[in-house]
């Protein structure tokens, strides 16, 4: 078989659709107000069965994304975690679910805050929108490893694309929630911090990319606690904390690349400190 083979566009087409109706039922099912509900205590947030369902769905595209990555003949070269049972060794790729389960995820969390505006066309789109990111995600992964350059080159920045848009998304809907920092402080560096890692994973091979992810999330964790202070709407304080991410992403991107200068360092402080006075003024209207 080919370093550079065709996917099977048979079986990710049918995850994809599986996934579009089993999300179609979740919006049906969320449009009752008496469904299933739990409250684990304390001011933690509702446990609803869209969530429920949502995560099950995750735990579906999470295993298709796994069996689809390790089809591919680059794997081979990848040393990969091994699941260590006593009578059976099931290696996986944890760093390609990442993406797929976040296209699923972000849409619903996102899109359903518009419900009351938009009512119907706001799950339609969010319908379209997973549908889109879960595909475009699955195909990017795979030939983010083929063994042509400019073909590996245009899938990672489309993968980029898909990590901006996801983390905006989720930091949005995260903020949306103004759940106690806590709580939210420690969903965002986790978002942060598994979305940094599906990204770094692309660069050279060495230790210590869950650490440098880490320090990612732990960036986002500490300005979501600056921005429980700030009267901004949810779409800036989500725009903040991407702002944010693409910076402290990009330079350790650099830095693993072996491309940091000071001139990217300079370029990268610019570009995010204009931005970020950009999304001030906007508050401030």
């Amino acid at each position: 078989m080919s370093a550079s083979a065709t996917p099977r566009y048979d079986r990710i087409v049918s995850l994809v659709l599986l996934v579009l109706i089993g999300l179609a039922v979740v919006f049906l099912i969320d449009i009752n107000p008496n469904n299933f509900r739990a409250r684990l205590g304390g001011d933690l947030p509702l446990i609803t069965l869209s969530w429920v369902l949502v995560a099950s769905l995750v735990v579906i595209t999470s295993t298709g994304a796994d069996l689809f990555i390790r089809s591919h003949p680059q794997m081979q070269n990848r040393v990969l975690p091994t699941l260590n049972l006593g009578f059976v060794r099931i290696e996986l790729a944890p760093g390609f679910w990442i993406l797929p389960s976040f296209a699923i995820v972000a849409p619903f969390a996102f899109f359903r805050l518009f419900s009351p505006i938009l009512e119907t066309t706001a799950a339609i789109i969010a319908l379209v929108a997973t549908g889109g990111l879960l595909l475009a995600a699955l195909l990017g992964q795979h030939y983010a490893l083929d063994r042509r350059p400019e073909v590996r080159h245009i899938a990672r920045l489309g993968l980029q694309t898909i990590t901006l848009l996801l983390a905006f998304s989720l930091f949005s809907a995260t903020y949306y929630a103004r759940l106690r920092f806590l709580y939210s402080g420690v969903l965002i560096g986790v978002i942060g911090t598994l979305l940094a890692y599906a990204l770094l994973q692309w660069t050279p091979p060495r230790h210590g990319l869950f650490v440098l992810s880490s320090m990612v999330g732990v960036a986002l964790a500490e300005a979501t606690w600056a921005l429980n202070y700030w009267a901004a709407s949810f779409l800036l304080g989500g725009a903040l904390l991407l702002v944010i991410f693409y910076v402290a992403l990009g330079l350790v991107q650099n830095h693993l690349e072996g491309t940091l200068s000071r001139r990217v360092f300079w370029e990268y402080g610019l570009l995010g400190g204009g931005l970020l006075i950009a999304v001030v003024i906007a508050t401030f209207r």
